[in-house]
């Protein structure tokens, strides 16, 4: 197989391919377009392979050694979510439907041909690089659960009818002045609430800018959560401004 260079792709493909020819001709080709290759001849090793290597991409034969490609989707979908592209010479449509309900991505008919094999595998790298994308960009921007009176939030969970929150399962300890205001923060996860605002919820009086109060009260919560440690998973200092409690880890 030869091919013009297009780009340098810096992603890391994993390679199943019994034929020690073809597979050396495949990896080759990947390689002179920029692509790092980690290939093995075995399906039973497959597994391993993905699992260790977290590879972009995985180009599978259907036909292997110890495990079939069918096997192999059905152990590594509990764990990869990348792209799965199986390279069959059988054009079964049984088999392909089997492999499609079990997460194969797309469908390569041996001969290979450089150029087809290069657009598909990049073409199934874009799906799952906006995938990916769209996944975080929901993630980031999902709002608190709220009912009447109790706030979900990341694995926090308030209820101030009985004044108090739970961490997963764990209830935390928490004074009446550190339950008010994580509270206030949990309800207004995502918006940064300046020192001034928190001050006049929480005391009822302006803020001096010297008072350091709060900041040992958001300290005291952060130990309480298990968060003491920067970059903070829940309350998020936001230089010169205040405090925001993050909607999403």
């Amino acid at each position: 197989m030869q091919g013009n260079k297009l780009s340098q792709e810096h992603k890391k493909i994993v390679l199943i391919e019994d034929d020690s020819r073809q597979q050396q001709l495949v990896a080759t080709f990947l390689r002179s377009e920029g692509f790092e290759v980690i290939s093995s001849e075995r399906g039973d090793q497959a597994p391993e392979l993905i699992a260790k290597h977290s590879p972009d991409a995985v180009l599978l034969d259907l036909m292997l050694p110890g495990m079939d490609g069918i096997q192999v989707c059905q152990v590594v979908r509990d764990f990869y979510s990348g792209p799965i592209l199986m390279v069959t010479a059988q054009g079964d449509d049984v088999t392909e439907v089997s492999a499609l309900n079990l997460g194969v991505d797309d469908f390569l008919s041996k001969p290979l041909r450089p150029h087809v094999l290069l657009a598909r595998l990049r073409s199934a790298l874009r799906r799952s690089e906006r995938a990916s994308a769209i996944d975080a960009l929901q993630l980031s921007n999902s709002e608190p659960v709220r009912h009447p009176n109790r706030i979900i939030c990341q694995e926090l969970i308030a209820d101030k009818t009985q004044r108090r929150i739970w961490l997963g399962e764990q209830l935390l300890e928490l004074t009446d002045a550190e339950f008010d205001l994580l509270y206030f923060l949990m309800d207004n996860a995502g918006h940064v609430l300046p020192r001034d605002v928190l001050f006049r919820e929480m005391r009822g009086i302006d803020y001096d800018g010297l008072d350091r109060s709060l900041d040992m009260r958001v300290s005291t919560i952060r130990k309480k959560l298990n968060d003491n440690t920067p970059p903070y998973r829940y309350i998020k200092s936001v230089r010169g401004k205040g405090y925001l409690f993050v909607k999403a880890a």
